[in-house]
């Protein structure tokens, strides 16, 4: 793994005198700065990395992880050919939920109440889903603790036609809904998810979905935001889901009796909630490769594992010159370049800023010949409406 220490970049500085007599804390802040900077147009080929993604039938919003600065690109395994590619077409927000494209697979890097996420609309993977309940039926569902007043809502829904509405009162702080399912069986539930519509009237403080046999013997998980790492959010349809083969067994859980759910809402404040489709969902991997939002090394580490050479807390005493910067030297050179060059802000030094503007175009000059921007294109289309003018004659 390439990288360089930042005691070097400081040492290409200090040999002019102007920039050794400035504090060392500045010069870091200014390389800081030049790598802000830079990763506003571009990505590098040494901060793409590859990982894997649970893609599910119906399911448009993913996860991140914490390192997540852009993705790249998703893709099947073992491909052997062009035509096992998944081919996915790298969109806008917009135009990615519009489905402008449905003959393609669609991707896109999306921001959602205040959260960043992978947005994938897959298209024939093969992929099983069984519903375990559509909401539609009062009769099948029941309510015990804070929650009360099952009813079958045809206003505010979802999915289907229609979604189970109850009220929330808040006493004990555990609201539970439970319902009987109609699968049955499934012996392949350890490779599924089990996902579920939910509306809050508030947001509660955790919901624990469970999927059971009979009240003692289940499977549960408990979640604190939505499937795609996104905050609930109140007043609207958060999406939760749980892995079967993650989630603890209370008691004997019998793939072949799969009789109920539940949906218990711990700290929910007083309101309205709802609850619409529930499915079990099988899961594809697909390799992930995304570009990395870290490009410093730890000296106590051998992988990136921060953004920044200050740490977050803005601690300048805890700087330390035997953290490296990953890439390779050209970038080194570009952002050493581009520091100097902020530095020389508060120096008057026509000399010195002749000599710094010569470094930083050399050096941005040949890294830009071998590394030229990565950052993955997004591609519109322009619409064409059933009622336009243009083609009216042509009809």
């Amino acid at each position: 793994m390439n990288s360089t220490p930042l005691s070097f970049m400081i040492d290409v500085m200090d040999q002019q005198r102007d920039f050794a007599n400035v504090e060392q804390q500045y010069k870091v802040r200014a390389i800081d700065t030049s790598l802000r900077q830079f990763r506003m147009k571009t990505n590098f080929p040494w901060n793409l990395k590859k990982g894997t993604l649970k893609v599910f039938d119906g399911v448009s919003e993913y996860p991140i992880t914490a390192d997540h600065d852009e993705i790249g690109y998703v893709d099947k395994q073992n491909i052997k050919s062009y035509s096992d590619t998944a081919r996915f077409y790298n969109t806008s927000v917009q135009q990615f939920y519009e489905i402008v494209n449905s003959a393609r697979n669609l991707m896109a890097d999306i921001w959602k109440d205040g959260t960043r996420f992978i947005g994938l609309n897959v298209d024939n993977m093969g992929l099983n889903s069984s519903e375990l309940s559509n909401a539609e039926v009062a009769g099948n569902y029941t309510a015990s603790d804070d929650a009360s007043g099952i009813e079958v809502d045809n206003i505010v829904y979802k999915e289907g036609n229609g979604s189970i509405k109850f009220t929330v009162t808040d006493s004990a702080g555990i609201a539970t809904i439970e319902n009987t399912t109609g699968i049955g069986s499934d012996t392949d539930y350890k490779t599924k998810y089990q996902f579920r519509w939910v509306y809050l009237g508030a947001v509660p403080d955790s919901i624990e979905l469970r999927l059971q046999t009979d009240a003692s013997n289940y499977l549960s998980t408990v979640v604190t935001t939505q499937f795609a790492g996104n905050a609930f959010v109140a007043n609207d349809w958060n999406y939760i889901a749980q892995d079967l083969n993650e989630a603890t067994e209370e008691g004997t859980f019998d793939q072949n009796t799969i009789a109920s759910e539940k949906v218990v809402l711990n700290g929910a404040p007083t309101g309205t909630y709802r609850l619409d489709t529930s499915s079990l969902k099988q899961w594809k991997l697909l390799d992930k490769w995304y570009y990395s939002k870290y490009n410093v090394i730890d000296s106590s580490g051998l992988v990136p594992s921060r953004e920044y050479f200050i740490p977050v807390d803005g601690d300048t005493s805890d700087i330390d010159l035997t953290d490296s910067l990953l890439g390779d030297s050209k970038w080194i050179d570009v952002i050493t370049g581009r520091a100097m060059r902020t530095l020389l802000a508060d120096i008057e030094n026509p000399t010195l800023l002749s000599w710094v503007r010569e470094f930083k175009s050399e050096a941005e000059k040949e890294f830009y010949k071998q590394y030229p921007s990565m950052s993955p294109l997004i591609i519109t289309q322009r619409r064409r409406f059933d009622n336009d003018p243009m083609y009216a004659f042509s009809k």
